[in-house]
Parts: structure tokens; C-alpha cells; sequence
């Protein structure tokens, strides 16, 4: 069961000279990452590039870092897209890879929809269909929507 103790650290999407992901790097990265003491790593957080990036790229980092570091170490996948159906197909496979929990942004492109009913409506379905537990990520800021309190 996973248990969000101690620090986890975002981790940044590592690209090459052609604007593609340098899985190599990044995998170094993460070993590096892996000696430092932490508890686990955030990877798709929002300093992981997550809106550049498609579906496959995007597990692909998942599985990448879940393969690098030793077992102790917990990730936690943002997996938060702007529909539900997206959101649930990307837990289950960032889950499939080796997440622990998936972290999962509010959606925004339809801000002004997004009241309280919606967004519990929205967080439940993906909780009630994910392997792993869901962090809900408050970042009004960026989204530009606040989660009420639930």
C-alpha cells in the first residue's frame, strides 16, 4: 500500500536536440535521483513537460524512472487529463508500469464549468476506476481552477 512519507522530488522531462525525449538522460537523472535518500520521485508533475507529451511518451517516462530506481522508492504519476476517460486509461497504464499513485490535476479548459459537484464528480470517477490511489493536485495557478473543499 503506498503511503505518501517523506520527500519526493518533481523530476523535469529531459529532451535531445530535436525536441524529443532523451530517455537515456533521463534515466541517469533518475539513478542519481535514486542516491539521494528519497522517499520517491514525481514524474508528468508540472515541471515534467506533462501538456508537451503524448500518451505513450508520457508512460514511457513512467516506466523509464519505475525501472531505474530500486523498489523502496515510490512514483508518483501525474495522470491528470482534461476528461475522464484520458485521465483513467492514463493511471491504469502509468499503474501498469509500476506507479504507486497517480496524481491528478483539475481539469481546466472549461473553467467556468468546473463548480464543486463537477470536480467531486470528476475525482471520484477516476478514484472509483484506478488501481492506484489518486492525489488530488491543487494548482490554480496553472489550471487557473481551485478545488474547493470537497
Amino acid at each position: 500500500m503506498f503511503e505518501p512519507r517523506g520527500i519526493f522530488a518533481p523530476v523535469a522531462t529531459t529532451f535531445n536536440d530535436l525536441g524529443n525525449i532523451d530517455l537515456q538522460k533521463y534515466k541517469e537523472n533518475t539513478v542519481k535521483f535514486s542516491k539521494t535518500g528519497l522517499a520517491g520521485l514525481v514524474i508528468l508533475g508540472s515541471n515534467g513537460e506533462f501538456v508537451m507529451l503524448d500518451m505513450g511518451e508520457k508512460v514511457s517516462l513512467v516506466e523509464t524512472a519505475r525501472k531505474a530506481l530500486p523498489s523502496s522508492m515510490r512514483v508518483i504519476a501525474g495522470t491528470g487529463c482534461e476528461s475522464v476517460r484520458d485521465t483513467i486509461e492514463l493511471t491504469r497504464r502509468c499503474a501498469d508500469v509500476g506507479a504507486n499513485a497517480a496524481l491528478v490535476i483539475t481539469p481546466h479548459f472549461f473553467k467556468k464549468d468546473m463548480n464543486s459537484q463537477t470536480l467531486e464528480n470528476f475525482f471520484i470517477a477516476i478514484a472509483d476506476a484506478s488501481p492506484i490511489p489518486i492525489m488530488l493536485y491543487n494548482m490554480p495557478g496553472n489550471a487557473g481552477v481551485n478545488i474547493p473543499h470537497l
